[in-house]
């Protein structure tokens, strides 16, 4: 799972030799499985960019609220940093530091924890570009490094520009295997193999190089040596006429079923994309989870997706005036989704675009760490419930350095099978403006999905960016150890 922090080395052991000293002598007793807190994690933003007022990119990090105590750290430095990491004034779960990273450019910035605020670390990176071929808000929740990354979306077609960006925060090489799938089907693998990131440092990969003038992209990161953490970047473009920006989140796995929350009501197409990574042709069903029903439309009940390719459905006439959420059901093999969300304002010929990415049902607190309310910007926070009534409670958290009360929590209610928007400049006063960030935790059983759709009123059109709120792990799976009376070891 790609948001699972890392546990440190040290208490892997120990609770290893706890789990061996409880384990059953009965060498037929099944192992029962055990987790221990997470007490270290790194996470990376990838792509810092500045560029005077036009462009410029910041970063804030926060501790979702926790029940583990004690003394913790959290240290931030560049990716190809030498100097001693800066400590950052998060000292306590429940904090958030903002406008971190607004001193680097073309680097990634690298925020590792240790003791309890490793529990619940997240990170949100926004580039903000007011001209230039960068125009828009591209925003994305900074990743932990990995092994396995999925992504569904990109184009290398002409105005359109797709840079996956590998960052390798090891003292080791990593050697990476990216394989691509497409609308006209899976392109030949053999380019993506074998790509070295040396240590403490990026590469940059032009998806035109592994998959020329291709569409409806599909993006496979395997590492087959050490650990990267992959983000994948979108941009269009028409001349001089700037489309729209985006990163495209990281997408769960393939899976029969998968969820694509967020889809914002609003002007502009929303487009469902499905991809089928393996070798046999499978059907798929949307259903439809919107702020009045939950419904298969007619026609998407099945949905042919030939083998290694990527589908692309639009809904824009079932969306057009509600939030929604969609359900990718597969009768056959595995398949990955997502969402393309165009937006536009008035008549300009600017443009803005988003994707909404597949993801799972809150567990415990997720923290979104930048929200900047004023009246041309608007965060919006989509919840939904789509196998019963679940309830959330919505609790801004202190920004360190800003003064003055925070609002209340509010308790939110959405009912099952139903899809809500929760304007979150409703926390303050009418005409007021301010920064905070908020955590969404689930306070009862039934699943519910939650995601920000973040729009500025620009004076040449919209900004726009979505995230999806996963929430950081609190706990990690230690090993199933059993005791082996035959040989008195444990296996």
């Amino acid at each position: 799972m790609n948001r699972l922090s890392l546990l440190v080395v040290t208490l892997l052991l120990t609770a290893g030799a706890v789990a061996v000293e409880r384990a059953p002598h009965d060498p037929a007793a099944p192992a029962r499985t055990t987790s221990a807190p997470v007490t270290g994690a790194s996470v990376v933003c990838p792509d810092l960019r500045q560029q005077g007022d036009v462009l410029r990119t910041r970063v804030s990090a926060g501790v979702a609220g926790s029940d583990v105590a004690g003394p913790g750290s959290l240290l931030a430095q560049p990716l190809r940093g030498k100097g001693t990491p800066a400590p950052l004034p998060v000292d306590r779960p429940g904090q958030v530091a903002a406008g971190l990273g607004t001193d680097i450019d073309g680097d990634a910035l690298v925020v590792t924890a240790r003791g309890p605020l490793a529990a619940g670390l997240e990170l949100e990176q926004v580039t903000r570009a007011v001209g230039g071929p960068n125009r828009g808000l591209a925003g994305l929740r900074c990743q932990p490094p990995s092994t396995d990354s999925w992504f569904v979306g990109g184009s290398t077609k002409v105005g359109d520009a797709s840079l996956l960006v590998l960052a390798n925060v090891d003292d080791a090489p990593a050697v990476v295997d990216v394989t691509v799938w497409t609308g006209a089907g899976p392109v030949d693998p053999r380019p993506g193999r074998g790509i070295t990131v040396a240590a403490r440092s990026r590469a940059a990969v032009a998806l035109d190089t592994l998959a020329p003038d291709r569409d409806l992209l599909a993006v496979h990161v395997v590492v087959q040596r050490g650990r990267v953490a992959s983000a994948l970047r979108h941009a269009r473009f028409d001349g001089r006429v700037p489309r729209g920006v985006e990163w495209v989140p990281p997408a769960l796995p393939p899976a029969a079923s998968v969820v694509v929350p967020g889809l914002p009501q609003g002007p502009g197409r929303r487009v469902v994309l499905v991809t089928n990574p393996g070798p046999d042709p499978t059907i798929v069903q949307l259903q439809l989870t919107t702020d009045e029903a939950q419904f298969v439309p007619t026609g998407l009940d099945a949905v042919e997706v030939p083998a290694g390719t990527t589908v692309a459905t639009d809904i824009t006439l079932l969306t057009d005036g509600t939030p929604a959420a969609v359900r990718v059901s597969s009768d056959g093999g595995p398949v990955l989704a997502g969402a393309f969300v165009y937006d536009s304002q008035g008549t300009s010929q600017v443009k803005e675009f988003a994707y909404a990415g597949s993801t799972g049902p809150l567990v415990g607190g997720a923290l979104l760490t930048d929200l900047v309310l004023d009246r041309p910007t608007e965060s919006t926070l989509l919840l939904t419930a789509p196998a019963g009534e679940a309830v959330v409670t919505v609790t801004p958290v202190p920004v360190v350095g800003q003064s003055g009360p925070l609002p209340p929590a509010k308790q939110v209610t959405v009912p099952g099978g139903r899809t809500l928007a929760l304007r979150l400049s409703t926390f303050l006063p009418p005409g007021a403006s301010g920064r905070f960030a908020v955590e969404v935790r689930p306070v009862r059983a039934a699943p519910v999905y939650a995601s920000r759709y973040l729009r500025e009123r620009g004076d040449l059109g919209p900004l726009t960016t979505l995230l999806e709120l996963r929430g950081a792990a609190q706990r990690v799976p230690l090993p199933a150890v059993v005791r082996d009376p035959a040989v008195g070891v444990s296996r």
